[in-house]
Order: structure tokens, then C-alpha cells, then sequence
């Protein structure tokens, strides 16, 4: 599994599309994949998901294990893509739903880069390679 993370609009998409050779067809949507309240997509069709970052926001009732299996397979899939704003930086959100949503994106980002083949971080479209 390969990880590509970077601000909103910095070029992640066609980056990934153009290094990893992916179609429109193989990429799934994390703002418009079909979801299921306390299920997890199952992503066996696509070689990328972009937008972990919105999935992960419009998934609710999925307990802690769950999640961490959903992790763990994502990460073993080899030559998988995922592709993910950073949601780290810049203002603490007010409500608590929204500092959740940041903590549990940055925890999935850390888990997935610790068992990845290889991480990127894009800006201005420039690809730098930090694992």
C-alpha cells in the first residue's frame, strides 16, 4: 500500500494518477462511495481510494476494532493507493465532532504510513518521497 497525503488542492490526485498509472474507474471516492451506517466500504474493486479524509467523515458506528481491522487490510493490499488531505494543521475546530474527525484521520494516517511501502507528501503538485 502507498500513501499520498498534502493539503486541499495540491495536486494529490494527478499526481497519483500519473505515478501509480491509474484509471478513473479504479479510483473510489471517499465523498461518494456508498457507505453504510456501522459498516466499512469494501474497496476489493479499486486500486485507490482518494479522500480518506471525507470517507472516514461520513462514516459513524463503527467500533474501534473494526476500524483498526478496515486499517489493516487496506495496508496489506499491495500497490494500493490511499490518498488523504492532512487535516492536522491550521485552526482547532470548535465542536467536538470536528476535533474527533481530525484525531481519528491522523490516527488512521500514522497507522497506515507506519505499515506502508511507501508515503508521499505532495505540494504545488511536487511529489517528495518521506518513506
Amino acid at each position: 500500500m502507498y500513501l499520498v497525503v498534502g493539503g486541499a488542492n495540491q495536486g494529490k490526485l494527478a499526481w497519483a494518477r500519473r505515478q501509480f498509472n491509474l484509471a478513473d474507474g479504479e479510483i473510489a471516492d471517499g465523498a461518494q462511495i456508498d457507505v453504510t451506517p456501522g459498516e466499512l466500504p469494501d474497496l476489493a474493486e479499486y486500486r485507490a481510494l482518494c479522500g480518506l479524509h471525507l470517507l472516514l467523515a461520513r462514516l459513524s458506528g463503527v467500533d474501534a476494532d473494526g476500524w483498526a481491522a478496515w486499517l489493516e487490510h487496506l495496508a496489506a493490499r499491495p500497490g494500493f493507493v490511499v490518498i488523504c488531505d492532512e487535516v492536522g494543521a491550521g485552526l482547532v475546530p470548535i465542536d467536538r465532532a470536528g476535533r474527533e474527525q481530525r484525531e481519528l484521520t491522523g490516527r488512521a494516517c500514522c497507522r497506515l504510513a507506519a505499515q506502508a511501502e511507501g508515503v508521499w507528501r505532495v505540494f504545488c503538485g511536487i511529489a517528495q518521497q518521506i518513506k
